[in-house]
């Protein structure tokens, strides 16, 4: 086998074949996260990580996917044991912060949607490039081979029939050709999609929405966008909105600004086809030109900040017909499919898929037929896919919309900490034997899910942007949110299926008392449960009191 390190082209010898237990296609934050993962759980795997670019990488390498939210964040601090190194090479996130209306003068006139504390668990703003040459320097430690500088010539999932290793990877380095054969076959490597391509495995979903994003070598600290005290001591400590993953929004578009302890800042404007037709943007120039109009007061942060980097992508939402196989081959990133940036779900489904595949490869190499294992990893996340992607499908027209949105992160929350959280956080959402019983009360969480963003769906085709009132939705004053995320840091006092028996019963009086509030069943009166789950968030959301 080869040596246990980052080999360069000069260590690589034309033509030779080497043998392989797992053979990874990708070296981004998928595939080394991955290589750790099975690592971890069997020392005895030979396993290659074979990547395009070379290490190390550059510190804020231009890769979208710098902001984690709770899942995410779990996967990379406890189950990859990043968790001091986040806490000191990146961000602490302070939530997701959302403005609304027509820009005014005084940012404080603004509608501000967010938390005035962190809750409980960290999140992180990630330097992609930071993260990623740690996670190397960590598999050469555990002995995991890392070939990068290579091209990719010829991928085959059937090499070698009837064969242990008969997967084949043919790649290029600067001294010629290698041939890797491997039992197993991981394709990380982004939207290349390698295996989705060699296996006709590419499929298109409804949502339809395109993104610019760009880096500016500039820390934009929102925070000093208003000096009005009160605007100020609404978040304290003062001085922290700027660690949020900030969100300008507006009917069928909005704009996320993401700091890093790079000092750089991550920018992007994410549209509906309505809104992206409509803006002209092609170019950095044109981009500038629309967030001054829309959006001053972003744009003269930027002001003469220069750009590192500049992409334009249109209609990025994808699918895969199949990411998992009992044949020895599976998919996991954008290699496969991703569903929309809004809250920041990219980690979260690598995190699924990861420990979907690591569950996979284990219970093969112990004798295990993973037949039905693989069908029913797949039928999962296809279901946690099909959810997210609800989330967003034809909603970006109700961006703007102060009463939507209010009730929509409030539903999004609750369902995403209450029922999905709970059972990553738990250690059973990538457990076979765990997860099955369950399948009952997961297929009626995710028939509420459907029915609730069916209502949003309907509020959003008004796009609406209601008159500015400068109220503050603080979602740290509600009392289910706070239960949610308190569940998840605590050890269980209840066996899992009545653990989450019980969130679903409060998830199910948030879904009443979004439906009362959107005029769904005006016969439908708010209980007293209910006015208690939401006290003067209800308010603030209509806009009655500052």
């Amino acid at each position: 086998m080869n040596s246990p390190e980052i080999l360069d082209a000069a260590e690589l010898a034309s033509g030779h074949i080497t043998l392989w237990d797992v053979i990874i296609a990708g070296g981004g934050l998928a595939g080394l996260g991955l290589a750790k993962q099975l690592k971890q759980a069997n020392p005895e795997l030979s396993i290659v990580v074979v990547e395009k670019q070379g290490f190390p990488r550059p510190r804020a390498i231009a890769k979208v996917g710098e902001s984690t939210v709770e899942i995410g964040s779990h996967y990379l601090s406890h189950h990859l044991g990043l968790l001091q190194h986040l806490k000191d090479k990146h961000l602490k996130k302070f939530g997701i912060r959302i403005f609304f209306g027509e820009p005014a003068d005084d940012f404080s006139r603004q509608d501000e949607l967010g938390a005035s504390q962190t809750f409980g668990i960290p999140t992180y703003q990630i330097d992609r490039g930071d993260i990623e040459n740690h996670l190397a320097a960590e598999l050469q430690a555990l002995g995991v081979t890392l070939i990068d500088k290579a091209d990719i010539l010829q991928l085959d999932v059937r090499a070698e029939t009837g064969t242990a290793y008969d997967k084949q990877l043919v790649i290029r380095t600067a001294t010629g050709e290698q041939t890797l054969r491997g039992h197993w076959l991981v394709d990380t490597a982004g939207r290349a999609s390698l295996l989705k391509n060699h296996l006709h495995l590419a499929a298109k979903n409804e949502h339809k929405s395109n993104a610019v994003w760009f880096r500016i070598d500039r820390t934009i600290t929102l925070d000093d966008w208003c000096e009005n005290p009160e605007w100020q001591a609404r978040c304290m400590p003062e001085g922290r909105r700027w660690l949020s993953t900030n969100h300008l929004v507006g009917p069928g578009y909005w704009v996320w600004i993401i700091p890093l302890a790079s000092g750089v800042t991550s920018i992007g404007i994410v549209m509906d086809d309505i809104a992206f037709d409509a803006s002209g943007i092609a170019d950095q120039t044109s981009a500038m030109a629309w967030l001054a109009q829309h959006q001053p007061r972003c744009a003269a942060a930027i002001g003469d900040a220069r750009f590192l980097d500049f992409v334009l992508l249109q209609d990025y939402s994808y699918d895969c017909k199949q990411l998992f196989s009992d044949q020895r081959w599976a998919i996991a990133g954008e290699a496969g499919l991703f569903a929309d940036p809004f809250y920041s779900p990219g980690s979260d489904f690598i995190a699924f898929a990861n420990g979907f595949i690591c569950s996979l490869i284990t219970a093969e190499r112990r004798g295990q037929d993973i037949r039905v294992q693989a069908l029913v990893y797949e039928k999962l996340l296809r279901s946690i896919y099909q959810n997210t992607l609800s989330l967003y499908t034809g909603q970006y027209g109700g961006f703007g919309d102060r009463v939507m949105m209010g009730l929509k992160l409030l539903w999004d929350y609750s369902y995403y900490w209450g029922v999905l959280s709970l059972l990553y956080f738990r250690g059973a959402l990538c457990d076979f034997e765990r997860i099955r019983p369950l399948a009952g009360e997961l297929q009626k969480a995710q028939q509420l899910n459907q029915s609730i963003q069916a209502l949003f769906r309907t509020r959003a085709e008004r796009r609406l942007q209601l008159p500015n009132r400068g109220v503050f939705m603080d979602q740290y004053q509600i009392p289910c949110l706070q239960f949610f995320n308190k569940v998840l840091m605590e050890a269980p006092v209840l066996p899992l299926p009545e653990e989450l028996a019980r969130n679903m019963a409060l998830v199910e009086q948030v879904a009443a008392a979004v439906r009362d509030m959107l005029g769904d069943a005006p016969e439908l009166r708010i209980s007293d449960a209910e006015r208690e789950l939401l006290g003067a968030y209800r308010l603030k959301i209509l806009g009655n009191g500052g």
